[in-house]
């Protein structure tokens, strides 16, 4: 808890951030208030209102306390219905309040969301469909929702041929359980945009054989209906926005080489043209592809008949007549089912060897790298060419596939690369995890934050040298006795750590000293009043990780609770942190 000003730029001497701490796990009262049941130990009023009030009177007076909210908070100053406050009054009427958290209302800055999609760091999500582990855990649907109530974005599905009830979603090669593609598609549109009105992308792993594909389109068609965002270019040489694409969903998959320049050479197959239904009948089945005769005249194309109102494309000829496919028909037939579902790709994903090649390439694409990848290239390339394919081309990041119980590897690194999708279990609850939702805070929890403009823009130098010192003192915490691993006969030990994450180059870790009090209760509280100092080269990009431990028990570290927050939502002033379990959950007694 404690003053600051939380300026940006300049040098870190004469820019300062205070932040002064109070951990609570209670609820709110009736009145709005926080419950304050501290140590006794630890006088907290004294500690807030520190050099404003009258230690012999133990009163603050209005003057003072405006000057409190002026010098401390960087706030203007609520109404006061009395010339002087006792301290532990004022405390409680001005600092225990539900809107002195420390980060404020966070709302989208809509202002923001109008630049093409690869300037945002994206919510994104790896093996989305998965319940625990990657070899034997089940496949839910349910998986893919909390995903989505969580923020996330970016929905990951491997899809494979399946049986009789159409093509499914499962972990290859493993033995975990599958889940219908359909199922999977309603519950995404069911709460795509839940949480945010901004798009969701489905990322496909596709091993469904060409002919299967077709299935996909229609299933993609029938079920996202018109969220389904297909672009009028099969190649777009620059992303929509964010604001462009609200409501809508994109599908990301590879679509070959070979196809690349179909378009371009006059393919037979599939050409594109302005908005134009398509028969139904094409997509009603697949073996009805064989009863569609390929023209190479694409000028003299006869009207679909009956059609989705939501397809854009001109298709083949229909004919009555119908012959058992050839061998030569019937690789047509494969050929056309594989277009149909590649002309609802609206993110082309490719494999690149070599970084500088695709710098050359004209239209926008994405890419994917695991970890062990992008920790190679990092020391392979130069900061400006990496920047330069980021800053106009999607990168995704993915656990590495040795990862076999779900566990996540930490961010910062591809964030600081300017990835701007790093995917994550988000069944996993742990410390990457806990980032995730930290950063993902900003913006209104909207899944999308506008990369700083050192990561956009090559030739906008990136920082240095620290532009900023972030001081916290840790004060106390109270509600203490919710947390797990606590007995009414164990007198509280517990510590907190405070980490700096989210880049490479800020990245620092804290810890207070164990807090014991005498008393053996169960609700004595910690007092710490201890202070760090951080200082802080890329404050843009920097989150804070509050940690609660327990020394109390045998383990040497059991984690009681977390927050995080990015660094630049951070209130100056005397402020109240609230806590979470590792899945998220605000504590408290109810």
């Amino acid at each position: 808890m404690g003053e600051s000003s939380f300026s940006f730029g300049g040098s870190c001497r004469n820019r300062p951030s205070f932040l002064k701490l109070y951990f609570y796990v209670q609820g709110l009262s009736c009145s709005g208030r926080l419950p304050q049941a501290f140590s006794p130990e630890c006088d907290v009023a004294a500690i807030v209102f520190s050099g404003f009030f009258d230690e012999t009177k133990r009163a603050i007076s209005k003057e003072s306390l405006k000057n409190f909210f002026r010098d401390s908070q960087k706030e203007k100053a609520p109404k006061f219905n009395r010339d002087a406050y006792d301290i532990e009054e004022a405390l409680r009427d001005f600092v225990l309040t539900g809107d002195n958290l420390i980060i404020g209302k966070c709302v989208v800055d809509v202002s923001s969301m109008n630049e093409p999609l690869s300037h945002y760091f994206i919510n994104s999500s790896h093996n989305t469909y998965l319940s625990g582990d990657q070899l034997f855990s089940r496949s839910l649907t349910f998986a893919i929702k909390r995903a989505l109530l969580h923020g996330c974005r970016v929905i990951e599905l491997d899809c494979y041929d399946g049986g009789r009830e159409g093509p499914v979603v499962m972990h290859g090669i493993t033995a975990t359980q599958s889940i219908t593609f359909r199922n999977a598609l309603k519950t995404i549109k069911q709460d795509a945009h839940t949480t945010s009105e901004y798009p969701v992308i489905i990322t496909m792993e596709n091993h469904c054989s060409k002919l299967k594909r077709v299935e996909l389109a229609k299933i993609l068609l029938e079920e996202l209906g018109d969220k389904l965002f297909i672009p009028l270019s099969l190649h777009l040489n620059q992303w929509p926005s964010p604001s462009e694409l609200k409501g809508r969903i994109l599908i990301r998959d590879k679509i070959g080489t070979k196809q690349v320049l179909r378009e371009a050479s006059g393919s037979p197959y599939l050409v594109r043209t302005q908005p134009i239904p398509i028969c139904r009948r094409f997509v009603d089945n697949a073996e009805d592809i064989a009863r569609f005769e390929i023209s190479d005249d694409v000028t003299n194309r006869e009207e679909p008949c009956e059609a989705f109102s939501y397809f854009n494309f001109k298709f083949m000829r229909s004919t009555n007549s119908y012959e058992p496919p050839t061998p030569s028909s019937e690789k047509v037939k494969q050929q056309v089912c594989n277009e149909m579902f590649k002309s609802l790709i609206s993110i082309e994903n490719i494999k690149i060897k070599v970084i500088k090649e695709a710098l050359e390439i004209e239209r926008v694409i994405s890419c994917s790298w695991d970890e062990l990848t992008l920790n190679n290239r990092k020391w392979a390339l130069d900061k400006a060419t990496m920047l330069d394919f980021t800053g106009r081309h999607l990168l995704r990041c993915y656990p590495n596939r040795r990862r076999v119980t779900s566990q996540n590897f930490d961010p910062s690194l591809a964030w600081s690369m300017g990835a701007q999708m790093v995917a994550l279990n988000f069944q996993t609850n742990d410390l990457a995890m806990w980032l995730n939702r930290g950063k993902f805070v900003a913006n209104g929890g909207c899944g999308f934050v506008r990369k700083p403009e050192y990561l956009i823009d090559p030739s906008v130098p990136a920082p240095s040298e620290p532009t900023r010192v972030l001081t916290i003192t840790i004060i106390a915490g109270s509600g203490w006795e919710i947390l797990e691993h606590r007995t009414h006969a164990s007198a509280p030990q517990t510590y907190v750590r405070i980490t700096i994450a989210g880049n490479v180059k800020d990245f620092k870790s804290c810890t207070s000293s164990v807090s014991t009090s005498h008393s053996r209760t169960s609700d004595a509280q910690p007092f710490f009043n201890e202070t760090f100092e951080f200082h802080l080269i890329e404050p843009d990009l920097a989150l804070v990780l509050f940690t609660v431990h327990d020394k109390s028990v045998k383990t040497p570290e059991m984690f009681l609770a977390q927050h995080c927050s990015p660094v630049n939502l951070l209130r100056s002033g005397t402020r109240i942190s609230p806590l979470y379990s590792a899945e998220g959950t605000c504590l408290s007694r109810e």
